[in-house]
């Protein structure tokens, strides 16, 4: 069973509206980076009850955010996050270079483009 690491993210997002039973296997899973074997040792179950629990829980976590889109918000915040602090650096870099004032204002004005505040 590969791991698709954007359950752990999905986790952290959603982990408290899991049964207990899945969230701690999927954090065990995850975020512990135990296999399969190593839950079902510690936790008394088979390998394959382990496997269902997680099974079950990513089909939960997945299911929570085709309704309710957590991940994507989060995505897109931190690509504008990005844009901002790239238009940033380039601001400074002007600055640095003492380009003209029109370069700092398209500059700052490609900020404030990017935050919808224009």
């Amino acid at each position: 069973m590969a791991k698709d690491l954007k359950f752990s993210q999905l986790l952290d997002i959603y982990g408290g509206m899991l049964t207990e039973k899945q969230r701690e296997m999927l954090d065990f899973y995850y975020n512990d980076d135990l296999s399969l074997s190593e839950i079902a040792a510690n936790e008394g179950i088979s390998r394959q009850g382990v496997r269902d629990s997680i099974k079950r829980g990513e089909e939960s976590l997945s299911e929570l955010d085709s309704k309710i889109g957590v991940i994507n918000i989060v995505n897109e915040y931190n690509k504008l996050l990005d844009d901002v602090k790239s238009s940033c650096d380039e601001i400074i870099s002007d600055c640095r270079t003492y380009t003209t004032t029109k370069s700092v204002i398209e500059k700052l004005e490609k900020i404030k483009k990017l935050i919808g505040k224009e």
